[in-house]
């Protein structure tokens, strides 16, 4: 069951037309709270200049202080990285840019199964042994109070660079490990302005300020690492506004024309060679793929294949990481149908609104992935578990009406492990405490029927005269699109079936021909033909369905969510709505 709701944002009076936008273009900037000239001006012209400085973060100049000591000392300084690309970007943007200045330094990125989540007593011992004096955190570290103590204990100094939410003591307080210095935009002290970045931009101010210190030209520094920065910004679905935009505006730019040998034998091996990428082939090609490593092997490979000077290397490397990924697929469909399965045969729905299942023959690795498919499929809170070793761990996603780590952490105290964000947590937790957990996390949810219902936000309801290549076209200002800052939705109503057919091996690319009575316009919907024939059963007859099917015309009326494309095949460009939603229309006129 879905809603939808028109977005209605109220403008300020302003003379957009001098800016270059019609109606509907400012309409849509307006959805996205883009609402003052200046604001508008910002949003439309990505500039590197106006990033935030980076010593704004807390304990910035502390870190840059101790770490420029250690470097003109010799001191040896290792990173301790995460394993998903937020992780695998952080680090290598840290041990690069110490590299340029000279620092003596390595990295350690723990195994998602052999390690766990952010470092621990155990890597802190090996970097003791391999005589490290410095120990940086990206992304992560800021919930590791006992690893930093004792890492304190041994007379070694750590940093934390992190941007998960910051642990809190039962009165509220803040919990910060005992770390020579916390760099965090999310301490209470931050004066940070913007608090949605990712792991790796934290990284990236600090290497950027730390180049400056020691005379790096800043464009040198923006054009080897902010690309990384954008791919983590991106893969760890932060927000695309503010500085993250900019941020992933700018690396595009870079990335689109880079000459890193690990990074372009991944683009070949992607198929991506030659071609413009975009935030879709970051997403859904180059991202997984980087984390395919750190989920099935260990990701210290795909650092190496980023690291690499080696051309040959470099593509045995990328080869590698591309089978991951399949496998990777492989195993996520396979668990995702067992969970869906588990999920049906239990009437889960019907007796929880936040979803915990758990099946301890799933892959650890991607629990989190499926986590968020079931999340998509049902749009309630879901936490996947599986076994590892003699404990249960697992991965959560989030719906926009729950805050999953405000709800978790009312309950950290049965956890073995917790950490995480509104919309995300990992955790891990014995078996025995799991039907107390999760009889409690839904007792006390406060969630409501109403809370589950998808909630489907058009930018504007217009005509389909209004809908055109030019249109389109003019949409592109808005991009790179992202969480916060999506594709324009627009919708129309009433609109008759013309025309029908199916494409695609498993029968689910829907093309339709929809009219309003004066405009015609080519419509793609990515369904299976069942599903969207048992939609419209629930309305029509099966005569008139069946006649839509045989006839390819109708009387059969569609109410949609769009966002127009334009498909370009062989330099012929033609206007396509994409469909995103769609419903039988109430009123069967047109």
């Amino acid at each position: 069951m879905e809603k939808w709701f028109i977005k209605n944002t109220k403008p300020e009076e302003i003379d957009y037309e001098k800016l270059n936008l019609n109606k509907i273009l400012y309409k849509v900037l307006v959805n996205r709270n883009i609402i003052k000239e200046s604001e508008i001006i910002d949003f439309m012209n990505p500039d590197i200049e106006k990033l935030n400085t980076a010593l704004l973060l807390p304990d910035l100049i502390k870190a840059s202080n101790l770490i420029s000591e250690k470097i003109k000392s010799g001191k040896k300084i290792r990173i301790v990285g995460d394993y998903d690309v937020d992780g695998v970007m952080s680090t290598y943007i840290l041990y690069k840019g110490l590299q340029k200045v000279g620092a003596n330094v390595d990295y350690s990125i723990p195994h998602r199964v052999k390690d766990g989540y952010g470092i621990n007593e155990n890597i802190i011992e090996i970097a003791k042994n391999d005589g490290v004096d410095l120990i940086i955190t990206c992304d992560n570290g800021i919930s590791a109070n006992k690893a930093v103590d004792f890492a304190r204990s041994l007379d070694m100094d750590i940093i934390i660079t992190d941007h998960h939410e910051v642990p809190k003591n039962e009165d509220g307080s803040e919990n910060l490990p005992g770390a020579n210095a916390v760099i965090n935009p999310k301490r209470e002290n931050s004066k940070y302005p913007f608090k949605e970045i990712c792991g790796a931009v934290v990284a990236y101010k600090l290497m950027s300020y730390i180049h400056i210190i020691y005379g790096v030209d800043v464009l040198e520094t923006t054009k080897e690492l902010i690309p990384y920065a954008a791919m983590a910004t991106v893969c760890d679905v932060m927000p695309l506004v503010d500085e993250n935009r900019t941020i992933v505006s700018i690396g595009l730019k870079y990335l689109n024309s880079t000459e890193d040998i690990g990074l372009s034998a991944l683009l070949k091996e992607s198929s991506l060679e030659n071609k413009k990428i975009e935030v879709y082939h970051i997403g859904f090609i180059i991202g997984p793929t980087i984390n395919s490593a750190g989920r099935l092997e260990s990701a210290d490979y795909a650092l190496k294949l980023l690291l690499s000077n080696s051309v040959e290397d470099s593509i045995v490397m990328a080869k590698y990481l591309r089978s991951l990924n399949v496998e990777r697929q492989e195993l996520t469909e396979d668990g995702f149908n067992k969970i869906d399965q588990q999920i049906i045969d239990n009437n889960l729905l019907d007796k929880y609104k936040i979803l915990v299942v758990l099946d301890k023959t799933l892959n650890e690795s991607v629990v989190g992935i499926i986590a968020g498919r079931i999340k998509e499929k049902y749009n309630r809170p879901t936490i996947v578990l599986t076994r590892s070793k003699d404990i249960l761990k697992g991965s959560g996603r989030s719906i926009e009406t729950y805050n999953m780590f405000e709800g978790v952490s009312s309950y950290k105290t049965m956890l073995n492990s917790f950490g995480g964000h509104a919309m995300a947590c990992g955790l891990s937790i014995e078996e025995d405490r799991l039907e107390e957990f999760i009889n409690l996390l839904n007792g006390n949810s406060n969630l409501t029927d109403e809370d589950l219902i998808k909630k489907v936000y058009i930018d504007l309801g217009i005509s389909l005269s209004k809908t055109d290549i030019s249109l389109v076209k003019q949409l592109e200002v808005f991009e790179p699109y992202g969480t916060a800052n999506p594709k324009a939705k627009f919708g129309s109503k009433n609109l008759k079936v013309i025309r029908f057919s199916v494409f695609g091996k498993n029968q689910n690319v829907i093309k339709l021909v929809l009219s309003d009575g004066i405009n015609t316009r080519d419509a793609i919907l990515f369904q299976p033909l069942d599903d969207f024939l048992n939609e419209l059963k629930k309305v029509y007859s099966y005569d008139e369905v069946d006649a839509m099917l045989v006839n390819s015309n109708s009387d059969i009326y569609l109410d949609i969510v769009y966002t127009p494309t334009i498909n370009d095949f062989a330099g012929n460009q033609k206007l396509e709505l994409l469909i995103k939603n769609y419903r039988v229309s109430e009123v069967s006129v047109c």
